[in-house]
Parts: structure tokens; C-alpha cells; sequence
């Protein structure tokens, strides 16, 4: 083999690794996101079951309004409540809502501990408790290592 074609080879070899790298690295975050989404999803009915009240079912649509909320969040660095109204049309429209509240949150580190947050907070207690029927929840993790949470909850 030339050198020509030795570079060439060892050259092809590194891309392919440092590609497939940056994949599995993406994969991981989506498949911990998801893991942390489905936890905060079952603590949060299990809390509400222990007051008595219905669960509330996974609603995919509402997951990718709370996502894009998070999203938007880690953008600005700063939790909030912005544009509330605009996911309520929304889920209106998707999904015939009546009532919507939300809980955000950001640098807890696992589910348990952003669950456990709320619920020792009067005002976000009451959104897991309040009368709902359907959630949405959008968990990432933003450049600085930070999570970032949205929980919206709403009725039909």
C-alpha cells in the first residue's frame, strides 16, 4: 500500500469514528430524556394517586409544546413561564383543552428530586393536584449540563 492510500484509509477511519461518536452521544441524551420524562410522568401519578386523584395520561402532543418550552428556556438560560397562553391555544386546537397549568424547573439532576421540588412548593403542588386530566412533559439538557423541565397539565 502507498503512503497515499495509507493516509487516505487512516483518514476515512478517524471521520468515521468521530461521526459515529457524535451520534451515540446524541442517542444517550434522547434515550436519558425520554427515562427522565417517563419517571417524572410515574412519580407524579403515583403522588397524585396518594391524594386520591386520577392519574393523568401521556399526551404526546403536549410533550412536544413542554419540549419546545424548554427548549426555549435553555435558550435564554432562565425558567418562566412565557407565552403560557400560546400553548393553551395550542393544545386547544390539538386537543380540545379546557383548563392548563404548568411547572417548570431547571438543575435538579434527577427525576425524583424535580418531582419532590414541586410538590414541596404550594403553588406547584396545586398544579399536580389540580383537576387534570392530560400531561405533557419536556425534559433536555442545555450546553451547560443544566436540565431543564416543563410539565404542562391540562383538561378536556
Amino acid at each position: 500500500m502507498t503512503l497515499k492510500n495509507t493516509i487516505l484509509a487512516l483518514f476515512t477511519t478517524v471521520l468515521f469514528i468521530s461521526c459515529s461518536s457524535d451520534s451515540s452521544t446524541d442517542d444517550l441524551n434522547l434515550e436519558e430524556n425520554l427515562t427522565i420524562t417517563q419517571e417524572i410522568h410515574k412519580l407524579v401519578n403515583e403522588y397524585r394517586v396518594s391524594k386520591g386523584k386520577a392519574t393523568v395520561e401521556f399526551n404526546d402532543a403536549a410533550a412536544k409544546i413542554a419540549l419546545t418550552h424548554t427548549e426555549y428556556m435553555i435558550s435564554i438560560n432562565k425558567i418562566n413561564h412565557d407565552k403560557l397562553s400560546e400553548r393553551f391555544k395550542e393544545l386547544q386546537v390539538l386537543d380540545n383543552a379546557k383548563a392548563i397549568a404548568e411547572n417548570v424547573a431547571s438543575r435538579q439532576k434527577t427525576a425524583f428530586d424535580v418531582v419532590q421540588g414541586w410538590i414541596n412548593s404550594d403553588g406547584h403542588r396545586k398544579n399536580i393536584e389540580g383537576n387534570y386530566t392530560h400531561t405533557g412533559i419536556g425534559v433536555k439538557k442545555g450546553a451547560n449540563g443544566h436540565y431543564f423541565f416543563t410539565q404542562i397539565f391540562y383538561s378536556k
